[in-house]
């Protein structure tokens, strides 16, 4: 099976499914799903122990601070490979004036190629669903950093993510 093929058909239906049941945001005055900026991540992840590196794009709000980055993310390590690619939605506590924490989730895709045969499949591709925690600031009115915590529910996903990004506007 052509894994890029079988990837672009599960993010078309992700974005399908976003575009679908979001609210009507300019009649909330909000600027609504539009790209408004791109960042980088890198983190240590938990059973898998890796190292993990990625991108994201803001794609704005489709709620009152209901904000959508999907993200693309690659760890190593632990004799797995993991290609993680999320729809991420996270609430942004926008009443808090320097340091705001958001809640959230992402949806999407997994893929895992072990490094070790004798005792796994060559690889494997799974849905994830992933709790999402973190914390950011601005650095100026371009730049924002962020701290991030995410968990994995199921299967050969990790079991713990913790990273760092910047957002660029």
């Amino acid at each position: 099976m052509d894994v890029m093929k079988y990837f672009g058909s599960k993010v078309c239906i992700l974005i399908f499914v976003f575009a679908v049941f979001s609210t009507d945001t300019e009649a909330q005055g909000l600027e609504g799903i539009a790209y408004t900026g791109w960042g980088v991540r890198a983190g240590v992840s938990s059973d898998p122990d890796q190292g993990y590196a990625g991108l994201h794009f803001n794609l704005g709000e489709f709620a009152k601070d209901v904000r959508f980055r999907p993200s693309l993310e690659l760890g190593m390590g632990d004799d797995q490979t993991i290609i993680q690619m999320m729809g991420e939605v996270h609430y942004v506590f926008s009443k808090v004036q320097v340091w705001k924490p958001y809640i959230g989730g992402g949806l999407g895709l997994t893929y895992i190629d072990y490094d070790d045969h004798h005792y796994r499949r060559d690889d494997d591709t799974e849905m994830t669903f992933t709790p999402i925690g973190g914390i950011e600031t601005s650095i100026n009115e371009k730049t924002n950093l962020f701290f991030e915590l995410k968990l994995g529910l199921a299967g050969d996903h990790p079991d713990v993510k913790f990273g760092v990004g910047i957002s660029w506007k």
